[in-house]
């Protein structure tokens, strides 16, 4: 029952095969859990297993196969998500194996269980809450999490929040006592939606089909993308671990989580703010913004129709983003919503952010750019450097149609410092610079030192000091790797002196 010929994913945790697939074994008669251990067993140099530390758990018929779960153990202990499934089609031939095992090679625990299973209730239950009452502990069990290729002794303890509810899963590092990691089972179900990604426009290459007589039409059906939202709570609202609409009056409510709609439906542009800046936190979290550094530390409130007119802001005063209803409703383009999270991003990064002309002209131009950036892989070159087509269709500037661009050749010498300079056009100078910033060293790189150099920055911050943040950040990050690029990028905008 030896594999051959057959297709591999590499895991990315320890690069032991994560899935096989594209093989067929022989035709065999049996108990399909006989089966499946005897594969194992004849490939587990291969898969890099111990087959006698694996427990069977489950065995499911489904109407086409059967599917053996297997979890791994050490010294009768589970290991947190190591687990090996083998699929088998109804004759017998196992055809899919799945591998999230810890590598035999590996299979040593760096430390022993020392405290004891009430220590651990009681750091589990002041990591949820810090109220007397606040919490109830359910369970608690030993088991080995797997941390940067080491084994740690642990418990997961499975904690009831009261108010708010929440069902959480500590889990505890049963030598040291600290939270190794933790999630809230409550928000942790999916939904289903279609939006815009970013918009109509992008989505169908052009205007053609959406713009007559200057008026905007209702985008066909081609125009939408079934997507899934992420983490959301038992309540049927669209509430969910980074994001939520509970400002919005009137609020759309599914408790399937099936948020179905067209842009003609009041709960659209809710789905599309939920949907956009989920994904846009997740983002800033998978570049390394996350547990102690995390940019958001509890849900950013949304107000999905929270005026009539054609406008959307961040306000500081409460930490919160409105979108309006004028023209096209602000929340249909998912550019203006990520521009509008940009604001957010500098005021929890540096509280007051935009108090001066310039540091109010970064925030338009960081906006911008954030979103551009965000979305220049799903878009053709011919958009990549415009902002928002689908909210300036109607009375946007060019053909195709925008609201603003990020490629025009502006210096800091036309900055408009008299008291009707407007932040959006001053802005354009810093969303130019930025974006031939990504130009230059890409999205990874750009992004992060863009986003990493607010952290130095203040309310009254200017163009010049930006720029000194962004090469600092990457003398931090790169080892300065990329200043002298900088250096020529800033001087040419002239904006500096930059050191």
């Amino acid at each position: 029952m030896k594999v051959s010929r057959f297709k591999t994913v590499p895991g990315t945790s320890y690069g032991t095969p994560k899935e096989v697939w594209g093989f067929r074994t022989r035709a065999r008669r049996g108990r399909p859990e006989i089966i499946a251990r005897d594969f194992l067993k004849a490939n587990h140099k291969f898969l890099a297993l111990e087959p006698h530390l694996l427990r069977r758990t489950r065995v499911i018929e489904s109407l086409g196969a059967h599917h053996i779960i297997h979890q791994q153990r050490l010294h009768k202990v589970p290991i947190h998500r190591a687990y090996v499934t083998v699929h088998l089609d109804r004759n017998g031939r196992v055809y899919l194996v799945k591998n999230r095992a810890v590598p035999r090679e590996l299979l040593q625990p760096s430390a022993d269980f020392e405290i004891s299973k009430t220590t651990a209730w009681q750091k589990a239950r002041r990591s949820v809450t810090k109220k007397p009452h606040g919490a109830i502990v359910i369970k608690a069990e030993p088991i080995w999490f797997p941390l940067k290729s080491k084994l740690r002794p642990a418990y997961k303890v499975r904690v009831r929040e009261l108010k708010p509810r929440g069902d959480w899963l500590v889990f505890v590092d049963a030598k040291t006592g600290l939270v190794l990691g933790k999630y809230d089972n409550l928000a942790s179900a999916s939904g289903v939606a279609d939006v815009f990604d970013p918009s109509p426009v992008i989505a169908l290459g052009g205007t053609a089909r959406l713009l007559k007589n200057g008026k905007a039409l209702t985008p066909p059906s081609e125009a939408y993308t079934r997507v899934t939202l992420r983490d959301l709570d038992n309540t049927g609202h669209l509430d969910g671990r980074r994001v939520t609409t509970n400002t919005t009056k009137g609020r759309v409510q599914r408790k399937d989580r099936r948020f179905i709609f067209t842009s003609d439906h009041p709960g659209f542009e809710e789905v599309m703010a939920y949907f956009h800046i989920d994904r846009a936190i997740r983002y800033l979290e998978s570049m390394g913004y996350r547990g102690p550094r995390a940019i958001f530390n509890e849900p950013l409130p949304v107000d999905a129709n929270g005026t009539k007119e054609d406008n959307a802001w961040y306000s500081p005063h409460d930490r919160s983003l409105t979108f309006g209803l004028g023209g096209i409703d602000e929340a249909e383009d998912a550019e203006i919503i990520l521009h509008e999270l940009g604001h957010a991003i500098q005021d929890a990064i540096c509280p007051g952010f935009g108090q001066s002309a310039e540091a109010a002209a970064m925030g338009e131009g960081f906006g911008d750019y954030f979103a551009a950036s965000f979305f220049a892989e799903k878009k053709t070159r011919r958009y990549q450097t415009l902002f928002a087509s689908w909210d300036g269709i109607e009375d946007g500037l060019g053909d195709p149609p925008f609201v603003r661009r990020l490629n025009e050749g502006l210096t800091y010498e036309s900055f408009d410092h008299s008291d009707s300079g407007d932040e959006h056009d001053n802005g354009q100078i810093w969303s130019a610079t930025l974006w031939e910033v990504r130009s230059a060293l890409g999205r990874d790189i750009a992004d992060r030192i863009i986003l990493e150099g607010h952290f130095q920055l203040d309310g009254f911050t200017t163009f010049a000091r930006g720029a000194r943040a962004i090469i600092d950040a990457d003398r931090n990050l790169h080892r300065g790797r990329h200043v002298a690029r900088l250096r020529t990028i800033f001087h040419l905008r002239g904006i500096g002196p930059v050191e």
